[in-house]
């Protein structure tokens, strides 16, 4: 079906241990596991090639394939939503999955479509993961949110090589490609407390806004040189700062690349 449709690859949901005999037995043999079940329904799916998706994962950090966030609420708030874009990203990146999907573009829309202003900061907060998913889409809204998307796809395309470059990093030894902002400076006690910040690499540290209406951000830099992409008119910053109210308009996604 695959060869002669001309199919690029498969989205294979389910593979959760949810779906052996239940109750299962936790306590017995390890080849009786629940969760064997995980891994040998990814095993097997992953040999469709390497775009295959999957939404779960049990020991399978070795598998060159797309592991995708579960569904996201499109909503603003940390039970689910928009938060947790980021939290579950480097998540993921920590326990040995780099290969992250994030799930669609304003979330799922089960309970509520997302609004425009909520459309748009998915996906600027969206932008340096390694895929973006449109199932909504811009022109479902304004010309404004067509132009503002029509940007941030663009910038992920542009940064494309350094996604696959730290990808490729991930693959070799194992260190996160969006990592939480310690990663450069571990014993760094106030980046260990950031949950609204992530890096690409070492030398890309990415602030989106995920508060409804806010149209400024506190943003920490830690320890380095840092140039403002977003406005270049400010110049080098030297870390570790506080950036305290940040501009941030619904057009603007902030980032920062380290200087040698």
């Amino acid at each position: 079906m695959q060869e002669e449709n001309g199919i690029d690859s498969f989205k294979f949901d389910a593979g959760e241990s949810s779906f052996v005999p239940q109750v299962p037995v936790l306590t017995g043999d390890l080849e009786l596991q629940p969760n064997l079940y995980t891994e040998r329904y990814v095993s097997t799916v992953a040999q469709f090639g390497d775009m295959v998706e999957v939404r779960v994962g049990h020991h399978t950090q070795t598998l060159p394939i797309f592991v995708r966030m579960q569904d996201k609420d499109s909503r603003w708030d940390i039970a689910n939503g928009l938060p947790t874009l980021i939290t579950t990203l480097l998540v993921m990146n920590m326990v040995g999955y780099p290969l992250v999907l994030p799930d669609m573009v304003g979330g799922n829309g089960y309970n509520e479509a997302p609004n425009k202003e909520l459309f748009i900061r998915w996906l600027e907060a969206n932008v340096f993961m390694p895929a973006i998913q449109y199932s909504y889409v811009p022109w479902d809204y304004d010309n404004e949110t067509v132009e503002i998307c029509q940007k941030y796809t663009k910038l992920h395309a542009e940064y494309a090589p350094k996604i696959i470059e730290q990808l490729k990093k991930s693959v070799v030894d194992g260190t996160p490609a969006n990592a939480p902002i310690w990663w450069i400076d571990p014993k760094d006690e106030t980046a260990q407390e950031i949950n609204d910040e992530f890096l690409l690499g070492e030398d890309i540290l990415v602030a989106p806004v995920i508060v409804e209406g806010a149209v400024t951000r506190d943003i920490y830099l830690p320890r380095g040189v840092w140039k403002d992409e977003a406005t270049p008119a400010n110049g080098l910053i030297v870390g570790p700062v506080w950036l305290r109210d940040y501009p941030a308009p619904l057009n603007i996604l902030p980032y920062f690349t380290r200087q040698p």
